[in-house]
């Protein structure tokens, strides 16, 4: 349970990565392929619109799951360095949605989605089919570095919310902040109130690099990314 011993379970989390990462370079595994996320670098106000692979992870000072999240992907670009004839790839992809069961797809479904009053930020979604082709892609032999990868054009969060015909429940930041940071504590929900942030402010990526090395293009349009998070809304096949 990630409410239960949160630090703990992060820690543990990075050793077991570390101690993987050992095994495969002592037994010269070729190719190591780490899922990690657009969501190190931090939603922030002052972020660029679109950020590239060699801007900084600052998404790590709000909570544990970002910081774990932030230290995996660092941890694993020193292996570079470490173990060159390994070839170590790193994926970064914006929202994953679909029939996961992650934040931004969780989020997504509910039946009254909240929002906060003054902010519509244009937020980047990919489809996890798209997700799974980038990673195929990212087996080909001589393939390594870092890839941002994104899916269709990004919208304005209240045009997904239309899109997907949600009702919304408009609230002030620091009412959210104050109710969400309960709920969490006593287990009633799992959002931390920091991930209000990713509905605050910008956190888009530019994916020209795995368009460029990787042959990527996401196949999925808007519609059709959005409609995958209400197929398992729906218990639809």
């Amino acid at each position: 349970d990630p409410q239960n011993r949160r630090s703990q379970t992060q820690s543990e989390n990075l050793k077991t990565f570390q101690h993987l990462l050992e095994i495969a370079i002592e037994f010269q595994i070729p190719k190591i392929v780490l899922l990690s996320s657009a969501n190190a670098y931090g939603p922030r106000p002052e972020n660029a619109q679109f950020l590239k692979e060699t801007a900084p992870l600052l998404g790590s000072g709000r909570f544990s799951e970002m910081r774990a999240l932030v230290e995996l992907d660092l941890y694993a670009q020193s292996q570079f360095w470490r173990s060159p004839e390994t070839e170590l790839v790193i994926l970064r992809p914006a929202n994953i949605v679909g029939t996961v069961h992650n934040a931004p797809s969780n989020f997504l479904r509910l039946a009254r989605v909240p929002t906060l009053m003054g902010f519509d930020p244009m937020l980047q979604v990919v489809h996890q089919d798209d997700v799974v082709q980038a990673l195929e892609r990212a087996l080909t032999p001589g393939i390594r570095g870092i890839f941002n990868i994104a899916g269709p054009p990004p919208a304005p969060l209240s045009e997904i919310l239309h899109r997907l015909k949600r009702a919304t429940l408009p609230i002030p930041y620091t009412l959210a902040k104050g109710g969400l940071g309960s709920l969490f504590k006593v287990g009633l929900t799992k959002f931390p109130a920091a991930e209000l942030d990713f509905i605050r402010f910008v956190c888009m990526v530019d994916d020209s690099h795995a368009r460029a090395k990787l042959d990527y293009e996401p196949v999925f349009g808007l519609s059709e990314t959005l409609r995958e998070v209400d197929r398992l809304r729906w218990g639809s096949s």
